[in-house]
């Protein structure tokens, strides 16, 4: 992949999709720390895009930062067969998508960095990332404990749009639409971004109750390649490198990585929304961001389930901000890792 050394960074104050609020100050936690600054000053090209010179771009411009509103957290009302709070979650998407493609109009191509919100955020991105990668494939290594494949076709659904992520990405039974609502601005398809040929599930926790047998069995049934917690934990570097052989392997040359701070474990490092002991520590996943970030083939990265309220004087997310930003500088530098 020819890729520009510009990076473009997007803020996402979003929690909508979830079973407990936090998530959504995760933004303002990573202006906090000065990430921003912190990429200058190690050499980034970080681009500032005010999304109001382009109000022809999926819709009006709401104002400098697109993602500066929050989209949080509210108790909404089950609906059998729907998602909890759906009008935040669709206009979660709306907003991405929005920033996204300003993001591409204005720096073609540019590096990525999305910071906050949570993985139901992943349609919109990979839609758009899709789009301007329409000459490549496309593909996704999610670092997630859980594999996500919830719907509301479960018998156990509880109506959270996070736990579907992949279920949306897949195009599994299940998955929801705005297609048929008369919206003239519909954003969520039953589009299938992700098979068994582009998608690494990356750090998944097999053993955990949430990850239902049925899930895991559909995965292997479809010959998903997924590296476990356990296999990242005792070789992060030689499983990252697996990834990206599976992803070169099938062709994939515009390779997406997703990070929810869920896969590193909570007894050494607590910042995820909702703890899953994963048996991976922090710098083991590090090492294994690390191995992935170098390839040439990553156009972008989305960290998500930062929750500031388990890091009430930022240490973790400082921790977290340094690692990535030494990333983006060595790759701006093109060095090898």
């Amino acid at each position: 992949m020819d890729q520009s050394r510009k990076t473009c960074v997007t803020y996402v104050a979003a929690d909508c999709g979830s079973i407990i609020p936090g998530k959504s100050r995760a933004a303002a936690a990573f202006k906090t720390v000065d990430i921003y600054r912190r990429l200058v000053e190690a050499g980034v090209n970080v681009i500032d895009i005010d999304p109001s010179q382009f109000p022809d771009s999926d819709g009006p411009a709401p104002g400098p930062d697109v993602l500066d509103g929050e989209v949080t957290y509210k108790p909404s009302p089950f609906v059998p067969g729907n998602i909890r709070n759906r009008t935040g979650n669709l206009e979660l998407l709306r907003r991405v998508r929005k920033k996204m493609t300003v993001n591409f109009q204005a720096e073609p191509r540019a590096f990525q960095l999305v910071l906050g919100g949570e993985c139901c955020m992943l349609p919109a991105i990979l839609s758009s990332v899709k789009k301007e990668y329409h000459d490549s494939t496309m593909g996704l290594v999610y670092i997630d404990a859980d594999t996500d494949l919830h719907s509301p076709l479960d018998d156990d659904w509880m109506g959270y749009f996070a736990s579907m992520t992949m279920t949306q990405l897949m195009a599994r039974p299940g998955a929801i639409s705005d297609e048929s609502e008369g919206t003239l601005d519909p954003v969520l398809a039953r589009e299938k971004l992700c098979d068994s040929n582009n998608t690494v599930f990356f750090g998944t926790n097999l053993p955990h109750p949430g990850n239902r047998p049925k899930h895991l069995a559909h995965l292997n049934d479809e010959h998903f390649k997924v590296i476990s917690s356990e296999a990242v934990a005792n070789h992060p570097e030689g499983r990252a490198n697996e990834a990206l052989e599976h992803l070169e392997q099938n062709k994939v040359e515009a390779i997406w990585v997703h990070l929810d701070v869920d896969s590193i474990d909570p007894g050494e490092f607590p910042l995820a929304n909702v703890p899953n002991f994963t048996g991976v520590a922090f710098q083991t996943m590090m090492q294994a961001l690390t191995v992935l970030m170098a390839s040439t083939n990553v156009v972008g990265l989305s960290i998500a389930e930062v929750n500031p309220d388990h890091d009430p004087d930022l240490a973790m997310t400082t921790m977290l901000t340094k690692e990535i930003v030494s990333m983006l500088a060595r790759r701006e530098l093109g060095h090898s890792f």
